[in-house]
């Protein structure tokens, strides 16, 4: 009998099939040929045979109907390149315990609940047509490089030490519950939805990633890439953040600019203000200021971002223009106090109408007198800051330099108070 004509490459050399070619066709053994009519028992029969030598080199099979490969337990390396499976294959509970190689297979409904990969899995390039199902499956290092599923993936459950997603074509996949340590979903494209919620993962890659329709991602980000990812529909719920995200922190290891970074930020703080989580959406906005900052050439304009992110950090932290202008009376009320002011009023007797308030080093000490009359220098400082002007305490010499200075620097940041707070409650 003629040998089977089908051939594959195999590391740089060409492996022609071994089997014989079988009557219903004219080139083909039953295993490779792609007629849909050909002899299912027969097929089954070969198979069981083929399954008993434990040989596991499946390569551009097309197998008929269902394919039934239940806790089948295959020892050696599995190939199952280029196979095509017409309707569904059950690999529900199948353990293997070498290298299992499904690259550019065609599957129609599959499933492979509870199966174990004990070494490497690779699904490079394969395209899954209907469901798939790899609940409860246990990877070491799983490839999914390019692959397509045409329907919903559901990964619910499953264990990987290593996955790659590099490019691949999701329409729906569920994470509920997996554990990672690894993951990579680089230039991935998911056209639907994408449910993201496993219990674990170390690092993740969403570099190049684009999220076409709705996806949810609840996970630790703390060593999460986001370089180019296309995150406009994709909602990060109840995630644990990173004070700085991992390309900030290994951005010199990457070789990323400033103004990379700074794109990044503001397409994470456009994703917090699409999604109504408008507290994260101010930190990263934050950020995004800070790479502008460091990566801004120009003097003055650095000098500029500089004095806004001291002031008011970039309009994000009225906290500090309270702070800050604490510190300004703080400041005011102890030039008052070495410079000199009077007082001047009904409580002050005639004899020593004006009171003034003017110390020095050395006559300065510690006495009741002298803490009501930094008291007042205190008190006095906060009238001229708030441009009050009770009129109950005037500047003496040098003081009205100040006097007018702290005026001038009070109804400055009362302003930036009143735009601070209201554009942080607006929004």
């Amino acid at each position: 009998m003629k040998r089977c004509s089908y051939r594959w490459e195999q590391c740089n050399e060409e492996v022609q099939c071994p089997e014989e070619i079988w009557s219903g066709s004219e080139e083909y053994c039953i295993f490779h040929d792609s007629s849909p009519d050909k002899d299912v028992k027969l097929f089954e029969e070969k198979l069981k045979e083929k399954l008993g030598r434990k040989d596991y080199s499946f390569v551009g099979y097309f197998f008929p109907e269902k394919v039934d490969l239940t806790e089948r337990r295959f020892e050696e390396n599995a190939d199952f390149t280029g196979a095509v499976f017409r309707k569904d294959a059950d690999f529900t509970g199948a353990v293997f315990r070498k290298d299992a190689d499904f690259r550019r297979t065609t599957f129609r409904k599959t499933h492979f609940i509870a199966a174990s990969f004990q070494k490497d899995a690779s699904f490079t390039g394969a395209t899954f047509h209907k469901d798939v199902y790899f609940s409860g499956a246990a990877f070491q290092y799983a490839y999914f490089i390019e692959a397509s599923f045409k329907k919903e993936a559901d990964f619910k459950g499953a264990t990987f030490q290593k996955a790659d997603f590099s490019g691949v074509n999701f329409q729906k996949a569920n994470f509920l519950q997996s554990t990672f340590r690894y993951v990579s979903f680089l230039g991935a494209n998911i056209e639907r939805n994408l449910e993201f919620t496993p219990k674990k993962v170390k690092r993740l890659d969403l570099q190049y990633a684009q999220f076409l329709f709705k996806g949810h991602i609840t996970v630790d980000l703390s060593r999460t890439r986001f370089y180019r990812a296309g995150l406009e529909n994709v909602a990060f719920v109840d995630c644990r953040w990173p004070e700085r995200i991992y390309e900030e922190t290994h951005s010199e290891k990457m070789g990323l600019s400033f103004a990379e970074l700074e794109t990044i930020y503001r397409d994470l703080k456009q994703n917090m203000q699409r999604h109504g989580d408008y507290s994260r959406a101010g930190e990263f906005y934050y950020r995004e200021m800070e790479m502008r900052r460091k990566g801004t050439k120009a003097k003055k304009r650095r000098l500029w971002l500089e004095l806004y992110r001291l002031l008011a950090g970039y309009g994000e932290k009225p906290q500090l223009i309270v702070r800050n202008s604490f510190l300004v009376i703080l400041l005011g009320a102890i030039l008052f106090f070495f410079c000199g002011v009077a007082r001047v009023g009904a409580e002050i007797p005639p004899e020593e109408n004006p009171y003034i308030i003017d110390y020095s080093l050395d006559s300065l000490s510690l006495s009741i007198t002298t803490f009501k009359d930094f008291y007042y220098c205190f008190y006095y400082s906060v009238v001229t800051f708030t441009t009050l002007g009770y009129g109950d305490i005037h500047p003496l010499g040098h003081s009205h330099t100040f006097a007018f200075l702290e005026a001038l620097t009070g109804a400055f940041f009362m302003a930036l108070f009143v735009v601070v707070f209201a554009r942080k409650m607006m929004r």
